[in-house]
């Protein structure tokens, strides 16, 4: 889509918040089942609205916002803490008959993303450690790099590294700093903080992601301003886990891999997608110029032509000379 730099030039636009549940922790070589984002513009974390409600007023959730949540077939069995934990199972993904990570996954993840107005962010809590090294697995088990023009960054980081600096998170009081307890940075416990109760569908994608932006809006200003410094590119994050299988349909359609990716489906059109028809200056009807694979083009070399005409040639004399003597007989 864009060039992208070590860090965000200007103020990150649009923050992708993003959840994965998968099959098991990293040592298992985990795979994606659920995949939830959501885009929320600046301007919107900006501009929060709030309810009156005591003893505090509580931000409402952005209205303006794109969402995009797949359910995705593992294709590998759930470790019984994963199944127990998200209340996920092979055969829910069996019976509903859900496909695997493929290139459709992509072709709705590139269309999602063009959607967005740049510089965009992926948000995550603890994303460094799992939901992106996770992602970038499963992108490059289909020969991707990863995700080009895309900025990640951690909110488990972020607000670790905002207390560590003794910066002033927006209503972020801890409680248990005062009684002299080490602070929790889980995303149950964070939503516990400014909530004073435990969020409602934990350990769903779509859930946690709605957890995580309630979380954000809190101190939205503060975590805005360090993820503009602190951003880095997707593509620098190193895979969890190098996956030596390749999808069929990617050996079969290698080419489509680089048709979907961001950094180069421009690229591609203009150099080599071919146009069936065109028009020149003065044309009023479509010729045929650029043909595609689908429409072959017909023999009309002046080779073939000439040859053509010799063939034409000689069975008119042959003709003629068989005639000929019949007539003298």
């Amino acid at each position: 889509m864009y060039a992208v730099s070590e860090s965000p030039s200007r103020p990150i636009e649009t923050f992708v918040f993003m959840d994965l549940e998968a099959t098991g922790l990293p040592p298992s070589r985990p795979k994606i089942a659920e995949m939830c984002l959501f885009a929320v513009t600046r301007h919107a974390l900006e501009n929060l609205q709030y309810r009156n409600s005591h003893p505090k007023p509580i931000p409402l959730f952005p209205r303006v916002v794109d969402k995009l949540c797949v359910c995705i077939n593992p294709d590998k069995p759930f470790t019984p803490m994963a199944s127990s934990i998200t209340g996920l199972t092979n055969e829910m993904f069996s019976w509903n008959k859900k496909q695997k990570f493929n290139l459709d996954i992509l072709h709705m993840m590139t269309a999602f993303f063009i959607r967005q107005h740049p510089p965009i962010c992926l948000v995550a809590h603890n994303g460094c450690s799992y939901d992106f090294p996770l992602l970038k697995a499963e992108l490059s088990a289909l020969g991707l790099s990863g995700l080009d023009g895309i900025y990640c960054a951690d909110t488990l980081k972020a607000m670790k590294a905002l207390d560590k600096e003794n910066i002033q998170l927006s209503q972020f009081i801890y409680e248990s700093k005062q009684c002299g307890k080490k602070m929790k940075y889980g995303l149950q416990d964070m939503y516990f903080r400014f909530y004073k109760a435990y969020p409602p569908n934990s350990h769903s994608a779509e859930g946690d992601v709605i957890t995580l932006i309630n979380i954000f809006q809190q101190s939205a200003t503060d975590l805005m301003w360090w993820m503009d410094s602190n951003a880095r590119p997707f593509n620098t994050t190193r895979a969890m886990y190098q996956d030596s299988e390749r999808l069929p349909d990617f050996l079969q359609t290698h080419e489509k891999i680089q048709q979907i990716c961001p950094s180069h489906s421009q690229i591609r059109s203009r150099q080599q997608v071919t146009r069936r028809y065109s028009f020149s200056h003065g044309d009023t009807e479509p010729v045929a110029r650029d043909w595609g694979p689908f429409h072959p083009r017909t023999s009309d070399s002046p080779d073939e032509i000439n040859n053509l005409l010799l063939l034409f040639l000689g069975l008119i004399i042959i003709t003629w000379i068989a005639f000929g003597n019949s007539y003298i007989i």
